[in-house]
């Protein structure tokens, strides 16, 4: 496979951590729920502790394998070779989607003028420079500004929270208010994106220095985004309103566009792009590696890195071409990709587990 490197378990939380505040941050639904919305959210964060105890079960079992590797042992060679096929199919499908994420933001807001598939080029290109520098780049990069993101979120939120007039509470009440159905609708959406995607870090585990100690740092992070992920929820709930808020395609660059205190304090905005352009690149990275990575090992390839030119041009494709505009990415990714992903964050792993445990192989 090519790679070598090794991370610690704090970059693998910061990694970790980074990844699932990526797009949730930025695009961060209020589905069924409504103004209960942060309800759905603390109980998809508590389904996400059992989807990490699962992943780092299953990597445990194989402490220095990727899953394309013993998947083949596991399942046999055509099933095995399948499997890891729609495995690998789906992390290019989510690479793609990030992408497409990153680049609606920078032609909406930020370079309205500039073609979307040079924005598309800018982002692919950084994630394949990283790439080939190995995994313990963008693990580096992670512990060095993901706590600056964790902080400018948190000092963002309370900016709007101090500004005269611009916060009402009452937008999050009644508090359930047609039962606990609408809040267990959300539910299922909420953990798939961002919590089952952290499927992918399958393929980083194998590359921690203690992967025997990976569920304490997963769990950790996962903590931390749920709980990041609800206030940020909380904020455009009592700034927007919870309609205002599901009708809009950024409603948190508009919540934090509205901060203004003093006609001093203003226009923070560009503060919470940088921390979205690098935490959208930390997870476009991550799941562009993990296909290149499994890609290579699947075909027997000794290095990934050849695979990173041609798949970097596949997925700006890609990005550009499966959907028409950023309404249908939105209606994708909010109805039909809790049940698209299934294979990928449930299914697969689950089956390797499984049968692992019943043949009693390991690693």
């Amino acid at each position: 496979m090519g790679e070598k490197g090794r991370i610690s378990l704090w970059q693998f939380f910061m990694l970790v951590t980074g990844f699932l505040i990526g797009t949730s941050t930025l695009i961060i639904p209020v589905g069924p729920a409504k103004q209960d919305a942060w309800i759905s959210y603390l109980l998809a964060g508590t389904m996400g502790l059992g989807a990490a105890y699962f992943y780092t079960a299953l990597a445990r079992r194989f402490p220095r394998e990727i899953p394309v590797q013993y998947a083949t042992r596991v399942l046999g060679r055509w099933l095995g070779t399948c499997c890891n096929l729609i495995f690998l199919w789906y992390a290019l499908h989510l690479a793609a989607l990030v992408l497409r994420n990153v680049v609606e933001l920078y032609k909406l807001v930020i370079l309205p003028q500039t073609p979307m598939v040079v924005v598309a080029g800018i982002f692919a290109g950084l994630a394949a420079y990283a790439i080939r520098l190995g995994i313990e780049i963008p693990a580096r990069l992670s512990e060095l500004l993901i706590p600056f993101a964790i902080a400018a979120i948190l000092l963002l939120t309370a900016l709007a929270v101090f500004v005269p007039g611009l916060v009402h509470w009452e937008a999050l009440l009644p508090v359930m208010e047609k039962g606990p159905l609408p809040v267990l609708r959300g539910v299922t959406p909420a953990f798939v994106f961002p919590f089952g995607e952290s499927v992918f870090f399958l393929v980083i585990l194998p590359f921690l220095t203690e992967p025997g100690k990976s569920f304490g740092p997963f769990a950790g992070a996962v903590v931390t985004a749920t709980l990041l992920t609800a206030l940020v929820l909380v904020r455009n709930i009592i700034v927007l309103g919870a309609s205002e808020a599901a009708r809009m395609n950024f409603p948190s660059l508009i919540a934090i566009q509205m901060i203004n205190i003093g006609d001093f304090l203003q226009r923070m905005e560009p503060v919470i792009i940088f921390v979205w352009s690098f935490t959208i690149l930390l997870k476009l990275t991550i799941v562009y590696y993990v296909f290149t990575l499994g890609t290579a090992q699947l075909f027997g390839l000794k290095d990934y890195r050849s695979l990173v030119l041609p798949a970097g041009l596949l997925l700006t494709f890609l990005s550009m071409s499966l959907y028409e505009n950023f309404a249908q990415m939105l209606i994708f990714a909010g109805r039909a990709f809790p049940f698209y992903f299934l294979p990928a964050y449930l299914l697969y792993p689950a089956l390797l587990l499984m049968v692992a445990k019943i043949r009693n192989m390991k690693g």
